[in-house]
């Protein structure tokens, strides 16, 4: 990783976002966005364009390391090796949302003057969107290993669209069904801004994070290497 993008991206792209936000909210939005926790549903619904910019880079270091090629013809587990990677993947991830509520916090507390030092909130935030980017970020690894780094893309600026759209009346009876649209409901229904029912959108959530993660496990057991960019 080094000389690379990826702790940048980490880590300044939540810092310059983060004062944005506050920016806006204490000059332009202050009367006009009545909740400020509103900050983490549209970090969460631009998640897959960040997703899809950090996937392919990472995935395009492995190309041009031994990496893939060891875990392709010399380990003795693919499983495992899929799982590393992923659990990587999760863990900038981790990284970043951190720096997000770190953010926040300095902003709702020092800029705003708001006071709020409750942690129940930041933890809760954390665990659903972490839960629900399982997915998309399982599915953006393994299309990055087979498709290259422009159908990533592509996917990533649609699941951002996408989330924004099913935002409608039209996105009530469907979310559940679009699992770029999984955090942003159930944040939305935790900080009070939707009383739309999540508990089917759960059940979905997790039967589907669970095929991804074991058609994923069984293409990249079979997977020679190639790539469809080639």
């Amino acid at each position: 990783m080094k000389r690379t993008p990826v702790a940048w991206l980490q880590l300044l792209v939540p810092v310059v976002l983060t004062a944005l936000y506050f920016i806006y909210y204490s000059f332009a939005g202050y009367h006009i966005i009545q909740n400020v926790w509103l900050f983490f549903v549209i970090i969460q619904i631009g998640y897959p364009i960040g997703a899809s910019i950090l996937v392919p880079i990472l995935i395009g270091l492995e190309r041009r390391m031994p990496n893939v090629q060891n875990a392709l013809g010399v380990v003795p587990s693919r499983h495992s090796v899929y799982f590393g990677k992923l659990c990587f993947l999760l863990c900038l991830s981790a990284a970043s949302i951190l720096v997000f509520e770190m953010g926040f916090y300095i902003g709702v507390n020092h800029f705003l003057g708001l006071h709020d030092t409750k942690i129940q909130p930041y933890l809760i935030v954390f665990v659903i969107m972490m839960i629900s980017n399982i997915f998309l970020y399982s599915c953006l690894m393994t299309i990055a290993f087979r498709f290259g780094t422009s159908i990533v893309m592509i996917l990533g600026i649609a699941g951002t669209v996408l989330a924004g759209y099913f935002e409608t009346p039209i996105g009530n009876h469907l979310w559940q069904f679009m699992p770029w649209e999984w955090g942003v409901r159930l944040l939305e229904n935790y900080f009070e801004i939707s009383v739309t029912p999540v508990l089917p959108g759960i059940i979905v959530m997790i039967v589907m994070t669970f095929a991804m993660l074991a058609f994923s496990i069984y293409w990249f057991s079979r997977w020679e290497g190639r790539v469809a960019d080639e």
